[in-house]
């Protein structure tokens, strides 16, 4: 048995050690030493105070070993795995976290916390009716089991169906009085459009038993990271790097959007740090009226460059200059013709040479 001052301050827990049992038990092996243990230190039937922690981790022990899957997981990766959470097959196995309350793991055991009651074969020969804070034969309903729900936002867009697998013991027999442990799947419908943090209750899916009514479970949807997009409601916001160039000239943007189309966007406009470009319906489907969708939001992340010749800047202040002096019909015309070379160099296939003239020195101006 583990002992009091070995639990004071301990670096890791060996379940096991705190039920004295070897780790090829089994279920049975685990509800004996349980059984065993929680009645000699039941701290009801103690004066010392310091038994409540030697109890508490008894009752920690059991809640572990008794379930299948965590018992897997402290096998595999240990106290520390079990606590912080580890991968799973269908995604991250969340981490385990004892409810703190030892004498209602004991009541679930026994159906009573009276610690003169005769035990030593209520596994095998439950009593026929419990007793509960509210009177005989009343049952309580568990806390409700919250899991986090990740979607892509593939799966937020189109909607569907998913599959979720959850463990959960289930009674059995005619008189319904013993356990076992049994698999379900649990589908649940994803609405197009379907908002974060949307709460899916399963009713009484939790664990069943005698002296209990089966806790509800809860799925809390989350929008997984996605390496384009951020979501805002039913807007989709991306961002896209830029040279200064871009900025002030003009640039098309690709963008591949969820449903696996290309949307080309001109930008004619000067980008300053605060533009933002919309796209009207090119976002997330509303929910409640999925032929309707959010817009899709486009930032710019502006690069400077980190040096610029002499005579790239004479050639910036020229142009400004040009820009702000409307007076000069000549200006103006130069003006025209520097956009005008601009788009054809743009539009013009990079391997075709294009004869420039004087006027087109001016593109040379930032790099």
């Amino acid at each position: 048995m583990y002992s009091e001052d070995s639990y004071e301050c301990p670096k890791c827990i060996d379940y096991y050690g705190v039920l004295n049992l070897k780790r090829d038990c089994q279920l049975t092996d685990v509800q004996k030493a349980f059984r065993r243990l929680a009645i000699q230190y039941n701290p009801e039937r103690q004066k010392d105070k310091s038994v409540e922690v030697v109890f508490g981790l008894i009752a920690e022990a059991y809640d572990v070993l008794s379930d299948p899957l965590r018992r897997a997981v402290y096998d595999q990766y240990g106290e520390k795995g079990l606590k912080r959470g580890v991968p799973g097959p269908e995604g991250c196995i969340q981490p385990y976290v004892f409810h703190g309350e030892p004498l209602k793991t004991y009541r679930e055991f026994f159906g009573t916390t009276s610690p003169y009651a005769d035990l030593l074969n209520i596994v095998e020969h439950p009593l026929s009716c419990f007793e509960t804070s509210e009177g005989r034969d009343v049952k309580r309903k568990e806390e409700p089991l919250i899991k986090p729900l990740l979607l892509t936002l593939s799966e937020v867009y189109f909607g569907g169906l998913k599959k979720m697998k959850i463990q959960r013991l289930v009674l059995i027999g005619e008189d319904k009085a013993t356990t076992e442990m049994n698999e379900k799947i649990l589908t649940i419908h994803i609405k197009p459009g379907l908002p974060s943090g949307t709460k899916i209750v399963f009713p009484e899916e939790g664990d069943q038993g005698p002296t209990k009514i089966p806790a509800d479970i809860i799925f809390i949807t989350e929008d997984r990271p996605h390496e384009i997009f951020k979501r805002n409601e039913n807007n989709l916001i991306m961002t896209v790097n830029i040279f200064l160039r871009e900025a002030l000239t003009g640039l098309s943007i690709t963008v591949n959007t969820i449903d696996d189309r290309i949307l080309r966007v001109p930008i004619t406009s000067v980008i300053t740090p605060n533009y933002q470009k919309r796209i009207t319906g090119e976002g997330l489907p509303i929910v409640n009226n999925p032929k309707e969708r959010g817009d899709l939001l486009i930032d710019f992340n502006i690069e400077f460059p980190v040096y610029m010749p002499v005579e790239s800047k004479n050639y910036i202040k020229k142009a400004f200059k040009i820009l702000h002096d409307t007076e000069s019909t000549e200006d103006t015309e130069y003006i025209h013709r520097f956009l005008l070379a601009d788009k054809i160099r743009r539009n013009v296939d990079d391997d075709v040479p294009l004869q420039r003239s004087p006027d087109d020195e001016l593109n040379k101006l930032v790099c």
